[in-house]
């Protein structure tokens, strides 16, 4: 595969483990469409009886060896070791994770139906699970229409979940399985917590409240220094003023005025 620009995208997919088989499938299936040994790789497309084809498909045959034999762990290599071109290594692996058993398939239908809601968690993990269940069990030959995971992904939400589940139910006609992982998930960002404004602290409250409490009781402290009588200053004394219109009255002269109230400061 020297020079062939796909051989960087072998890199991208995730190595095969025993938990991941449906996810490297459906990546390693792209890789090979690039590289043009899909078909090959997947026997759909049969060895051809004309040497000039035959040889064509060989080499397909061998680049899918190729791609499949480096995105998979060291622990799956006994699946395909014996393996001596790409859909012989293709076929092993299918025989491994798609078996039909009737064990694997009570299995996965148990897991599947009963798979809970985690309120806690993110509902991407919920709705992630229960559709890579859905997948697994449709690899294996099981039928199963949007419907039928609409539906495990509605009766197994989440109590607290009710009023979405119930507004979900209650719709009509049938729902698409991206209409209601989506519903579920603006549910999520509503429930989101608000930030918090944080409210003053205790010290600021009683410091505040102090403030107030002082300034309420101010005029009751001030004493005027005039009449010796609480409660106001001597600017605004009654018996300066009482004074001042006295002086008025009694001398009119501007400079008598001025004398008598230099007299009350």
């Amino acid at each position: 595969m020297a020079g062939d620009p796909t051989g960087s995208l072998i890199a991208s997919i995730p190595k095969l483990n025993a938990h991941n088989y449906q996810d490297w499938k459906f990546a390693v299936q792209m890789v090979m469409r690039r590289a043009g040994c899909y078909g090959v790789a997947t026997g759909t497309e049969e060895r051809p009886t004309t040497r000039d084809k035959q040889e064509r498909w060989d080499l397909q045959a061998e680049n899918a060896l190729t791609i499949i034999g480096l995105s998979i762990e060291p622990d799956q290599y006994e699946y395909i070791r014996d393996a001596r071109t790409g859909p012989a290594a293709w076929a092993a692996l299918r025989a491994v994770y798609e078996k039909n058993s009737r064990a694997n398939r009570i299995a996965l239908k148990r897991e599947f139906y009963t798979t809970r809601h985690d309120p806690n968690a993110p509902i991407r993990e919920y709705t992630n699970r229960v559709t890579a269940l859905a997948n697994r069990l449709k690899a294996i030959g099981v039928t199963l229409k949007d419907e039928d995971i609409v539906d495990v992904l509605i009766f197994n939400l989440d109590p607290s979940w009710a009023s979405i589940a119930s507004s979900l139910s209650a719709l009509p006609g049938d729902l698409k399985l991206a209409d209601v992982i989506g519903a579920l998930v603006d549910e999520e960002a509503r429930r989101a917590p608000e930030t918090a404004i944080p409210g003053p602290t205790e010290d600021t409250a009683l410091y505040t409240r102090s403030r107030r409490s002082r300034a309420a009781n101010a005029p009751q402290r001030v004493k005027c220094y005039v009449c010796g009588k609480p409660g106001h200053i001597s600017h605004d004394c009654p018996k300066r003023q009482d004074q001042a219109h006295v002086a008025d009255d009694s001398d009119p002269d501007p400079d008598v005025n001025l004398l008598a109230m230099g007299t009350v400061w």
